[in-house]
């Protein structure tokens, strides 16, 4: 009887130790992670919630099937999260890391420039966020010195745990820059970036590590890729940096190789020269975005892809077609792969509880895929058109 009753203890225990999501502590103290065996790692990007306290029906049952769906080994949270008054904030940032803590997955946050006006600074917002998150807000503050908080990078090792197979750099972008527009990642966090990926570097044997970067704010070059520079005249302009664009009503659509753009993005205004340091590298695969709600496109610029992931708050109607979410798919050979998990897909399943917590109709459903096959098919000639024309 014993021996049969110690056989199911180990069992329990193997049981347990297989479904638990591999966290592991790197060599640098901090916490890591590991690929599955087939090879795989997969993020869920959730960003832009802008959510009220309690939280509303449909921005928890969004994240539950995402969650549900993605199956993910790591969520990143993508910045401005909670909406809610300065008095409710604990409590908010409570009942968000509660949806990850129960389902006993690893969490993390890269603040947005909303983050920043709730009447607390940015690390007491970032302090609630590991009380409440506990063993499964795996974020750190790899150097309180540097701007901002949150700055850090999570190694996800091989399945064999030989080594570092993939690298996920987290940054904080900042909120604004008085008087001229947002913010961005700065010189002294791109310079902890270069000096943490010639670490990682020596470490693997003098090979760059594959690395993809998660911020809220998106890079500045999106502009030189997708609007001209205004010359003498112009259709209404923007200015960042010394350099002046023309706002056409249709950017260079042949540049985006997946996606969608419904708004104009809103880079920070100063350029301090990050994306330069990581193409010249080329370590990093993608930098993550969100801040610009209703986009989804991929942008390659000088060997780096600049993908954004739309909010998950609700859209207005035909912008339905890019609410939802983000699933990344590192591979542990280097590559990576990315799609927008849809609120319109998920509540399209028959288990979903979507249309009734009333955050999209069937009738909705019907006009999102009738315009998303539109779209498509439009942008078949609209790429094109806009290269010749640019």
């Amino acid at each position: 009887m014993r021996a049969v009753k110690r056989m199911i203890c180990f069992l329990l225990v193997f049981l347990m130790t297989a479904v638990m999501q591999p966290i592991c502590f790197a060599q640098s103290g901090g916490p890591s992670m590991k690929f599955n065996a087939d090879g795989d790692f997969v993020i869920l990007h959730m960003t832009d919630w802008h959510c009220d306290y309690p939280l509303p029906a449909v921005h928890k049952q969004l994240v539950l099937e995402s969650v549900a769906e993605a199956k993910p080994d790591l969520v990143v949270l993508g910045g401005d999260l909670s909406e809610a008054a300065n008095e409710d904030q604990p409590a908010a940032i409570k009942e968000i890391c509660e949806l990850f803590v129960e389902a006993r997955i690893p969490f993390l946050i890269t603040f947005g420039n909303h983050d920043y006006m709730h009447g607390y600074s940015i690390d007491e917002m970032f302090a609630f966020y590991k009380e409440y998150g506990g063993e499964y807000f795996i974020g750190t503050d790899a150097d309180p010195a540097l701007f901002g908080c949150g700055t850090c990078y999570i190694p996800v090792y091989a399945n064999d745990g030989s080594r570092v197979a993939y690298n996920i750099y987290c940054f904080d972008s900042g909120d604004s820059v008085e008087g001229k527009g947002y913010d961005s990642v700065h010189s002294d966090q791109i310079e902890w970036y270069k000096a943490t990926a010639e670490s990682l570097k020596t470490e693997n044997g003098g090979n760059y590590v594959p690395s993809v970067v998660f911020q809220h704010i998106i890079v500045q070059e999106i502009y030189d890729k997708l609007f001209p520079t205004a010359k003498k005249y112009n259709l209404g302009i923007r200015e960042y940096d010394a350099e002046t664009y023309d706002l056409v009503p249709i950017p260079n659509l042949s540049n985006i190789r997946d996606g969608y753009i419904f708004e104009k993005p809103c880079p920070g205004y100063y350029n301090h020269g990050q994306l330069d340091a990581m193409s010249k590298n080329g370590d990093v695969r993608a930098i993550f975005c969100g801040h610009d709600h209703y986009n989804s496109f991929t942008v390659e610029i000088d060997g780096v892809d600049i993908v954004n992931t739309p909010s998950i708050k609700p859209h207005i109607l035909l912008r339905k077609i890019n609410w939802g979410s983000r699933i990344i798919t590192l591979h542990e050979d280097g590559a990576y792969e990315s799609r927008v998990l849809t609120a319109c897909e998920l509540a399209e399943k028959q288990d979903s509880q979507l249309v009734a917590v009333g955050g999209v109709s069937r009738v909705e459903l019907l006009i999102v895929k009738l315009w998303k096959a539109f779209a498509d098919f439009s942008l078949f000639f609209w790429k094109p058109a806009t290269n010749f024309v640019y």
